[in-house]
Protein backbone atom coordinates (compact mmCIF):
# COMPACT_ATOMS: atom_id res chain seq x y z
CA UNK A 1 0.00 0.00 0.00
CA UNK A 2 1.59 3.30 -1.12
CA UNK A 3 1.47 6.58 0.80
CA UNK A 4 -1.52 7.94 -1.13
CA UNK A 5 -3.57 4.79 -0.44
CA UNK A 6 -2.61 4.84 3.24
CA UNK A 7 -3.72 8.47 3.50
CA UNK A 8 -7.04 7.64 1.81
CA UNK A 9 -7.54 4.66 4.12
CA UNK A 10 -6.90 6.85 7.20
CA UNK A 11 -9.48 9.36 5.95
CA UNK A 12 -12.04 6.57 5.60
CA UNK A 13 -11.35 5.30 9.13
CA UNK A 14 -11.56 8.79 10.62
CA UNK A 15 -14.76 9.52 8.70
CA UNK A 16 -16.33 6.28 9.90
CA UNK A 17 -15.33 6.93 13.52
CA UNK A 18 -16.71 10.47 13.34
CA UNK A 19 -20.04 9.57 11.75
CA UNK A 20 -21.19 5.96 11.57
CA UNK A 21 -19.38 4.56 14.60
CA UNK A 22 -21.26 6.72 17.14
CA UNK A 23 -24.52 5.85 15.41
CA UNK A 24 -23.65 2.14 15.47
CA UNK A 25 -22.67 2.18 19.15
CA UNK A 26 -25.73 4.14 20.27
CA UNK A 27 -28.15 1.99 18.29
CA UNK A 28 -26.54 -1.19 19.62
CA UNK A 29 -26.94 0.18 23.14
CA UNK A 30 -30.59 0.95 22.45
CA UNK A 31 -31.30 -2.49 21.01
CA UNK A 32 -29.66 -4.25 23.95
CA UNK A 33 -30.97 -1.94 26.66
CA UNK A 34 -31.97 -3.45 30.03
CA UNK A 35 -34.02 -6.43 28.79
CA UNK A 36 -33.24 -9.10 26.22
CA UNK A 37 -35.61 -9.44 23.26
CA UNK A 38 -37.20 -12.52 24.87
CA UNK A 39 -37.78 -10.65 28.13
CA UNK A 40 -39.26 -7.69 26.27
CA UNK A 41 -41.70 -9.95 24.46
CA UNK A 42 -42.86 -11.50 27.72
CA UNK A 43 -43.09 -8.16 29.48
CA UNK A 44 -45.07 -6.67 26.59
CA UNK A 45 -47.53 -9.58 26.69
CA UNK A 46 -48.00 -9.28 30.46
CA UNK A 47 -48.51 -5.52 30.18
CA UNK A 48 -51.11 -5.85 27.41
CA UNK A 49 -53.04 -8.52 29.28
CA UNK A 50 -53.32 -6.18 32.28
CA UNK A 51 -54.11 -2.95 30.42
CA UNK A 52 -55.66 -4.05 27.08
CA UNK A 53 -53.51 -1.29 25.56
CA UNK A 54 -51.49 -0.97 22.35
CA UNK A 55 -47.89 -2.14 22.44
CA UNK A 56 -44.90 -2.47 20.15
CA UNK A 57 -42.94 -5.58 21.09
CA UNK A 58 -39.71 -6.42 19.28
CA UNK A 59 -40.40 -6.73 16.57
CA UNK A 60 -43.32 -6.57 14.15
CA UNK A 61 -41.14 -8.56 11.73
CA UNK A 62 -40.63 -11.37 14.28
CA UNK A 63 -44.02 -11.32 15.94
CA UNK A 64 -44.60 -15.07 16.40
CA UNK A 65 -43.53 -15.43 20.07
CA UNK A 66 -45.51 -12.35 21.16
CA UNK A 67 -48.61 -13.43 19.26
CA UNK A 68 -48.41 -16.95 20.73
CA UNK A 69 -48.24 -15.61 24.28
CA UNK A 70 -51.15 -13.30 23.63
CA UNK A 71 -53.21 -16.03 21.98
CA UNK A 72 -52.89 -18.32 25.00
CA UNK A 73 -53.94 -15.54 27.35
CA UNK A 74 -56.98 -14.83 25.17
CA UNK A 75 -58.10 -18.43 24.52
CA UNK A 76 -60.58 -18.52 27.46
CA UNK A 77 -62.35 -15.45 26.01
CA UNK A 78 -62.46 -16.23 22.28
CA UNK A 79 -63.87 -18.77 19.84
CA UNK A 80 -62.46 -17.33 16.61
CA UNK A 81 -58.88 -17.02 15.35
CA UNK A 82 -57.80 -14.91 12.37
CA UNK A 83 -54.71 -16.26 10.63
CA UNK A 84 -52.49 -14.84 7.92
CA UNK A 85 -49.54 -12.66 7.11
CA UNK A 86 -49.24 -8.90 7.47
CA UNK A 87 -51.94 -8.51 4.81
CA UNK A 88 -54.48 -9.65 7.44
CA UNK A 89 -53.21 -7.51 10.33
CA UNK A 90 -55.76 -4.78 9.67
CA UNK A 91 -58.67 -7.04 10.70
CA UNK A 92 -60.08 -6.21 14.14
CA UNK A 93 -62.28 -8.30 16.38
CA UNK A 94 -65.06 -5.72 16.19
CA UNK A 95 -65.61 -6.56 12.51
CA UNK A 96 -67.26 -9.89 13.36
CA UNK A 97 -70.75 -10.81 14.60
CA UNK A 98 -71.24 -11.00 18.36
CA UNK A 99 -71.23 -14.79 18.12
CA UNK A 100 -67.59 -14.69 16.98
CA UNK A 101 -65.15 -13.42 19.60
CA UNK A 102 -61.97 -13.09 17.58
CA UNK A 103 -58.23 -12.74 18.11
CA UNK A 104 -56.01 -11.75 15.17
CA UNK A 105 -53.10 -14.22 15.15
CA UNK A 106 -51.66 -13.00 11.81
CA UNK A 107 -47.89 -12.58 11.66
CA UNK A 108 -45.56 -10.89 9.20
CA UNK A 109 -44.50 -13.23 6.39
CA UNK A 110 -46.75 -16.06 7.56
CA UNK A 111 -47.82 -18.14 4.57
CA UNK A 112 -50.72 -20.52 4.04
CA UNK A 113 -48.78 -23.66 4.96
CA UNK A 114 -47.99 -22.19 8.38
CA UNK A 115 -51.55 -20.97 8.90
CA UNK A 116 -53.12 -24.34 8.13
CA UNK A 117 -51.13 -26.37 10.60
CA UNK A 118 -51.50 -23.79 13.37
CA UNK A 119 -55.24 -23.84 12.76
CA UNK A 120 -55.24 -27.65 12.90
CA UNK A 121 -53.35 -27.56 16.20
CA UNK A 122 -55.80 -25.09 17.73
CA UNK A 123 -58.93 -26.87 16.56
CA UNK A 124 -57.56 -30.16 17.92
CA UNK A 125 -56.10 -28.96 21.21
CA UNK A 126 -58.54 -26.33 22.47
CA UNK A 127 -62.15 -26.63 23.54
CA UNK A 128 -63.52 -23.21 22.64
CA UNK A 129 -61.89 -22.39 19.29
CA UNK A 130 -64.29 -23.32 16.48
CA UNK A 131 -64.16 -20.51 13.89
CA UNK A 132 -61.13 -20.07 11.63
CA UNK A 133 -60.60 -17.08 9.32
CA UNK A 134 -57.81 -17.79 6.82
CA UNK A 135 -56.54 -15.74 3.84
CA UNK A 136 -55.81 -17.06 0.37
CA UNK A 137 -53.19 -14.61 -0.91
CA UNK A 138 -52.65 -15.05 -4.64
CA UNK A 139 -50.64 -11.83 -4.99
CA UNK A 140 -47.97 -13.02 -2.53
CA UNK A 141 -47.95 -16.56 -3.92
CA UNK A 142 -49.18 -18.24 -0.73
CA UNK A 143 -52.06 -19.89 -2.58
CA UNK A 144 -49.53 -21.71 -4.78
CA UNK A 145 -47.05 -22.89 -2.11
CA UNK A 146 -45.47 -26.31 -2.57
CA UNK A 147 -45.28 -29.08 -0.01
CA UNK A 148 -47.09 -30.15 3.10
CA UNK A 149 -47.88 -27.77 5.99
CA UNK A 150 -45.22 -27.91 8.68
CA UNK A 151 -45.94 -29.31 12.13
CA UNK A 152 -46.94 -26.59 14.57
CA UNK A 153 -46.65 -26.68 18.35
CA UNK A 154 -48.62 -23.94 20.06
CA UNK A 155 -48.49 -25.56 23.48
CA UNK A 156 -47.11 -23.47 26.37
CA UNK A 157 -43.93 -25.57 26.33
CA UNK A 158 -43.52 -25.10 22.58
CA UNK A 159 -43.99 -21.35 22.92
CA UNK A 160 -41.40 -21.09 25.67
CA UNK A 161 -38.93 -22.97 23.50
CA UNK A 162 -39.40 -20.43 20.72
CA UNK A 163 -39.08 -17.51 23.11
CA UNK A 164 -35.92 -18.93 24.66
CA UNK A 165 -34.43 -19.26 21.18
CA UNK A 166 -35.41 -15.72 20.22
CA UNK A 167 -32.18 -14.03 21.35
CA UNK A 168 -29.97 -16.74 19.83
CA UNK A 169 -31.80 -16.54 16.48
CA UNK A 170 -30.60 -12.98 15.92
CA UNK A 171 -26.90 -13.02 15.06
CA UNK A 172 -24.44 -10.23 15.74
CA UNK A 173 -24.23 -9.50 12.01
CA UNK A 174 -28.00 -9.09 11.83
CA UNK A 175 -27.93 -6.76 14.85
CA UNK A 176 -25.16 -4.68 13.26
CA UNK A 177 -27.09 -4.44 10.02
CA UNK A 178 -30.23 -3.44 11.92
CA UNK A 179 -28.31 -0.80 13.92
CA UNK A 180 -27.16 0.86 10.68
CA UNK A 181 -30.45 0.46 8.82
CA UNK A 182 -32.24 3.55 7.59
CA UNK A 183 -35.22 3.28 10.02
CA UNK A 184 -32.87 2.88 13.01
CA UNK A 185 -30.63 5.79 11.99
CA UNK A 186 -33.61 8.08 11.46
CA UNK A 187 -35.10 6.86 14.73
CA UNK A 188 -31.86 7.72 16.58
CA UNK A 189 -31.90 11.28 15.27
CA UNK A 190 -35.57 11.57 16.26
CA UNK A 191 -34.72 10.32 19.75
CA UNK A 192 -32.13 13.07 20.23
CA UNK A 193 -34.56 15.61 18.83
CA UNK A 194 -37.18 14.47 21.36
CA UNK A 195 -34.64 14.65 24.20
CA UNK A 196 -33.61 18.18 23.22
CA UNK A 197 -37.19 19.46 22.96
CA UNK A 198 -38.67 17.52 25.87
CA UNK A 199 -40.05 19.31 28.92
CA UNK A 200 -38.16 16.75 30.95
CA UNK A 201 -35.02 15.82 28.99
CA UNK A 202 -33.62 13.59 31.72
CA UNK A 203 -36.82 11.52 31.87
CA UNK A 204 -36.90 11.17 28.07
CA UNK A 205 -33.22 10.14 28.04
CA UNK A 206 -33.90 7.60 30.81
CA UNK A 207 -36.87 6.09 28.92
CA UNK A 208 -34.77 5.44 25.82
CA UNK A 209 -31.32 4.55 27.16
CA UNK A 210 -31.88 3.24 30.69
CA UNK A 211 -35.26 1.48 30.51
CA UNK A 212 -36.42 -1.59 28.63
CA UNK A 213 -39.63 0.19 27.63
CA UNK A 214 -41.30 3.56 27.44
CA UNK A 215 -43.53 4.90 30.17
CA UNK A 216 -47.26 4.50 29.61
CA UNK A 217 -48.81 7.17 27.39
CA UNK A 218 -52.20 8.01 25.90
CA UNK A 219 -53.22 7.16 22.34
CA UNK A 220 -55.49 9.27 20.17
CA UNK A 221 -58.46 7.00 20.89
CA UNK A 222 -58.02 7.51 24.64
CA UNK A 223 -56.44 4.10 25.22
CA UNK A 224 -53.06 3.48 26.75
CA UNK A 225 -49.85 2.70 24.87
CA UNK A 226 -46.43 1.36 25.86
CA UNK A 227 -43.49 0.51 23.61
CA UNK A 228 -40.89 -2.16 24.30
CA UNK A 229 -38.65 -1.07 21.43
CA UNK A 230 -37.11 2.32 20.74
CA UNK A 231 -38.35 2.62 17.16
CA UNK A 232 -41.74 4.24 16.49
CA UNK A 233 -42.14 5.19 20.14
CA UNK A 234 -45.00 7.32 21.30
CA UNK A 235 -47.26 6.95 18.24
CA UNK A 236 -49.29 3.89 19.31
CA UNK A 237 -47.78 1.77 16.56
CA UNK A 238 -48.08 -1.95 17.23
CA UNK A 239 -50.68 -4.51 18.23
CA UNK A 240 -54.06 -3.89 19.78
CA UNK A 241 -55.54 -6.17 22.45
CA UNK A 242 -57.42 -8.08 19.72
CA UNK A 243 -54.14 -8.79 17.86
CA UNK A 244 -54.73 -6.37 14.99
CA UNK A 245 -52.06 -3.87 14.00
CA UNK A 246 -52.50 -0.10 14.06
CA UNK A 247 -50.07 0.56 11.15
CA UNK A 248 -49.51 3.96 12.79
CA UNK A 249 -46.04 4.20 11.21
CA UNK A 250 -47.42 3.92 7.68
CA UNK A 251 -48.86 6.72 5.56
CA UNK A 252 -51.27 6.31 2.63
CA UNK A 253 -49.47 5.65 -0.63
CA UNK A 254 -48.53 8.85 -2.43
CA UNK A 255 -48.61 7.63 -6.04
CA UNK A 256 -51.21 4.89 -6.62
CA UNK A 257 -50.96 5.18 -10.41
CA UNK A 258 -47.26 4.39 -10.29
CA UNK A 259 -47.91 1.39 -8.03
CA UNK A 260 -50.63 0.07 -10.33
CA UNK A 261 -48.39 0.37 -13.37
CA UNK A 262 -45.49 -1.39 -11.64
CA UNK A 263 -47.69 -4.20 -10.30
CA UNK A 264 -48.29 -5.66 -13.78
CA UNK A 265 -44.72 -5.34 -15.05
CA UNK A 266 -42.88 -8.54 -15.90
CA UNK A 267 -40.51 -8.06 -12.93
CA UNK A 268 -43.34 -7.52 -10.44
CA UNK A 269 -43.42 -10.00 -7.55
CA UNK A 270 -47.17 -10.26 -8.05
CA UNK A 271 -46.74 -11.32 -11.66
CA UNK A 272 -43.95 -13.75 -10.77
CA UNK A 273 -46.04 -15.32 -7.98
CA UNK A 274 -49.08 -15.71 -10.21
CA UNK A 275 -47.30 -17.04 -13.27
CA UNK A 276 -44.98 -19.46 -11.47
CA UNK A 277 -47.76 -22.07 -11.54
CA UNK A 278 -49.90 -20.33 -14.18
CA UNK A 279 -52.46 -19.70 -11.47
CA UNK A 280 -52.88 -23.32 -10.34
CA UNK A 281 -53.67 -23.39 -6.59
CA UNK A 282 -51.95 -26.03 -4.50
CA UNK A 283 -54.13 -29.14 -4.40
CA UNK A 284 -52.39 -30.29 -1.22
CA UNK A 285 -53.23 -27.07 0.63
CA UNK A 286 -56.84 -27.17 -0.57
CA UNK A 287 -57.13 -30.73 0.74
CA UNK A 288 -55.86 -29.63 4.14
CA UNK A 289 -58.26 -26.68 4.19
CA UNK A 290 -61.19 -29.00 3.42
CA UNK A 291 -60.12 -31.30 6.25
CA UNK A 292 -59.85 -28.32 8.58
CA UNK A 293 -63.36 -27.19 7.59
CA UNK A 294 -64.77 -30.59 8.55
CA UNK A 295 -62.97 -30.45 11.92
CA UNK A 296 -64.44 -27.01 12.62
CA UNK A 297 -67.94 -28.15 11.65
CA UNK A 298 -67.71 -31.05 14.08
CA UNK A 299 -67.28 -28.48 16.84
CA UNK A 300 -70.22 -26.40 15.57
CA UNK A 301 -67.95 -23.90 13.86
CA UNK A 302 -66.83 -22.85 10.41
CA UNK A 303 -63.80 -22.03 8.27
CA UNK A 304 -64.13 -18.68 6.50
CA UNK A 305 -61.60 -18.11 3.73
CA UNK A 306 -60.93 -14.71 2.22
CA UNK A 307 -58.82 -13.24 -0.55
CA UNK A 308 -57.23 -10.08 0.93
CA UNK A 309 -57.99 -6.66 -0.52
CA UNK A 310 -55.60 -5.11 -3.01
CA UNK A 311 -55.06 -1.48 -3.97
CA UNK A 312 -58.18 -0.32 -5.86
CA UNK A 313 -57.71 -1.00 -9.56
CA UNK A 314 -54.83 -3.46 -9.16
CA UNK A 315 -56.72 -6.72 -9.65
CA UNK A 316 -58.78 -5.10 -12.40
CA UNK A 317 -55.49 -4.29 -14.15
CA UNK A 318 -54.51 -7.94 -14.00
CA UNK A 319 -57.87 -8.95 -15.45
CA UNK A 320 -57.36 -6.71 -18.48
CA UNK A 321 -53.92 -8.17 -19.24
CA UNK A 322 -54.37 -11.20 -21.57
CA UNK A 323 -51.77 -13.51 -20.05
CA UNK A 324 -52.28 -12.47 -16.42
CA UNK A 325 -56.06 -12.50 -16.73
CA UNK A 326 -56.03 -16.12 -17.90
CA UNK A 327 -53.92 -17.27 -14.94
CA UNK A 328 -55.89 -15.30 -12.35
CA UNK A 329 -59.22 -16.43 -13.79
CA UNK A 330 -57.99 -20.02 -13.61
CA UNK A 331 -57.14 -19.59 -9.91
CA UNK A 332 -60.63 -18.34 -9.17
CA UNK A 333 -62.34 -20.96 -11.30
CA UNK A 334 -60.53 -23.71 -9.39
CA UNK A 335 -61.39 -22.10 -6.06
CA UNK A 336 -65.03 -21.61 -7.00
CA UNK A 337 -65.48 -25.23 -8.06
CA UNK A 338 -63.67 -26.45 -4.93
CA UNK A 339 -65.65 -24.15 -2.60
CA UNK A 340 -68.96 -25.40 -4.00
CA UNK A 341 -67.85 -29.02 -3.75
CA UNK A 342 -66.63 -28.66 -0.14
CA UNK A 343 -69.33 -26.16 0.93
CA UNK A 344 -66.74 -23.60 2.03
CA UNK A 345 -67.32 -19.86 1.89
CA UNK A 346 -64.66 -17.68 0.23
CA UNK A 347 -64.90 -13.90 0.54
CA UNK A 348 -63.06 -12.45 -2.46
CA UNK A 349 -62.00 -8.89 -1.56
CA UNK A 350 -59.26 -8.62 -4.18
CA UNK A 351 -61.11 -5.87 -6.03
CA UNK A 352 -61.43 -3.76 -2.90
CA UNK A 353 -63.14 -0.97 -4.81
CA UNK A 354 -66.23 -3.18 -5.02
CA UNK A 355 -66.60 -2.70 -1.26
CA UNK A 356 -65.98 1.04 -1.31
CA UNK A 357 -62.30 0.94 -0.31
CA UNK A 358 -60.28 3.96 -1.42
CA UNK A 359 -56.67 4.35 -2.53
CA UNK A 360 -55.77 6.24 0.67
CA UNK A 361 -56.70 3.17 2.71
CA UNK A 362 -53.56 1.40 1.42
CA UNK A 363 -49.91 2.22 2.21
CA UNK A 364 -48.85 0.02 -0.72
CA UNK A 365 -50.33 -2.50 -3.16
CA UNK A 366 -51.31 -5.33 -0.79
CA UNK A 367 -51.73 -3.97 2.75
CA UNK A 368 -55.11 -2.54 3.69
CA UNK A 369 -55.77 -0.35 6.69
CA UNK A 370 -58.51 -1.37 9.13
CA UNK A 371 -60.99 1.12 7.64
CA UNK A 372 -61.01 -0.82 4.36
CA UNK A 373 -61.43 -4.18 6.09
CA UNK A 374 -64.35 -2.76 8.09
CA UNK A 375 -66.16 -1.97 4.83
CA UNK A 376 -65.42 -5.42 3.41
CA UNK A 377 -66.63 -7.47 6.35
CA UNK A 378 -69.52 -5.12 7.06
CA UNK A 379 -70.77 -5.55 3.51
CA UNK A 380 -70.29 -9.32 3.57
CA UNK A 381 -72.13 -9.90 6.84
CA UNK A 382 -75.01 -7.65 5.83
CA UNK A 383 -75.47 -9.27 2.41
CA UNK A 384 -74.76 -12.93 3.09
CA UNK A 385 -74.92 -13.77 6.80
CA UNK A 386 -78.01 -14.09 8.98
CA UNK A 387 -77.90 -14.56 12.73
CA UNK A 388 -79.82 -14.40 15.96
CA UNK A 389 -78.32 -14.00 19.41
CA UNK A 390 -77.01 -17.56 19.43
CA UNK A 391 -76.34 -18.90 15.95
CA UNK A 392 -75.03 -17.84 12.55
CA UNK A 393 -76.63 -18.94 9.29
CA UNK A 394 -73.89 -19.13 6.66
CA UNK A 395 -74.35 -18.96 2.89
CA UNK A 396 -73.61 -22.01 0.76
CA UNK A 397 -70.08 -22.71 -0.37
CA UNK A 398 -68.98 -20.37 -3.17
CA UNK A 399 -66.89 -17.27 -3.89
CA UNK A 400 -68.55 -14.02 -2.82
CA UNK A 401 -67.18 -10.80 -4.30
CA UNK A 402 -69.45 -8.10 -2.84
Amino acid sequence: MNTRHKHYFRILIVSFCATLLPVLVLNMLLSLSILSDADKVQQASIWQQKTQGITYAPSLNISGPFKMLRLHDRIPEINTVIFGSSTALGITGAMFPIQMQAYNFAQTGHGLTANINEAQWLISNTDGIKYMVIPLDWSLGFLYEDGEPFTADLSPAGIQTQISALNHSISLIVRLQDALSYPRVISLFNIFRQIMHSDNSMRTFREYFLQGSSDNYRCADGGVGKDFDTIYRGICNGFRFDGSATFANLAPNSNPKKLLLASTSAQSKYVVNLMRTKGEPSKILLQHLASLARMAEQKGGKVLLFMPPLLPGMEASFLTHPQLAKALAHSKDVLRSWAKQENIVILDAGQSERFGCMEYEFPDEHHAFSSCYAKIFGSFWQAHMHSDNRTISWPTGDIYQD
